[in-house]
């Protein structure tokens, strides 16, 4: 499932579409993921410029990222 989509980003630094949880509201951003930890990950995001970490148990779906289909 997500676990797929987050190592995927990690290995070939490609962003990816990230459902998430912060602050007591649900997002979706377009995200690069620079580490991935047992309990935590590390995020980074474009648009706005942002790095930040955050537990796993917000991250609520990933999918590829508009007009990447998931090719090398």
């Amino acid at each position: 499932g997500m676990e797929r989509f987050l190592l995927y980003s990690l290995e070939r630094q490609r962003p990816i579409r990230l459902i998430f949880q912060r602050d007591g509201r649900i997002w979706q951003r377009k995200v690069q993921v620079l580490a991935l930890n047992e309990n935590t990950v590390r995020l980074s995001s474009v648009r706005p410029r942002e790095e930040w970490e955050m537990p796993r148990e917000d991250l609520l779906g990933a999918e590829y990222a508009p007009g990447d289909e998931g090719q090398e």
